[in-house]
């Protein structure tokens, strides 16, 4: 682990979050969904953590969920992720 993930207290792999995007399927303009690919984009390709493929985390909704989602995208894009989160650092 990277030093500066070990402080934080969730993670995911980064392959499982690159898919999370598949459970989008409200409609968007093109310019929200830009912004959501470059959220999605960001951690999967260049923020995760190098020596194990994982995105380390503090808080699931300020960091990792787009906030330009659907009140039914964001529960259905949660729910998904939400399996696959482990806790690191309690």
């Amino acid at each position: 682990m990277e030093e500066i993930n070990k402080t934080k207290k969730y993670r995911i792999e980064s392959v499982y979050y690159e898919f999370s995007v598949l459970k989008i399927v409200d409609e968007y303009t093109h310019e929200q969904y830009e912004k959501i690919a470059a959220l999605n984009s960001k951690w999967s390709d260049y923020d995760f953590d190098k020596t194990d493929g994982y995105i380390y985390f503090v808080e699931l909704e300020k960091e990792l969920v787009p906030p330009e989602l659907t009140p039914a995208d964001r529960k259905r894009f949660i729910e998904y992720l939400e399996k696959e989160i482990e806790v690191v650092n309690k």
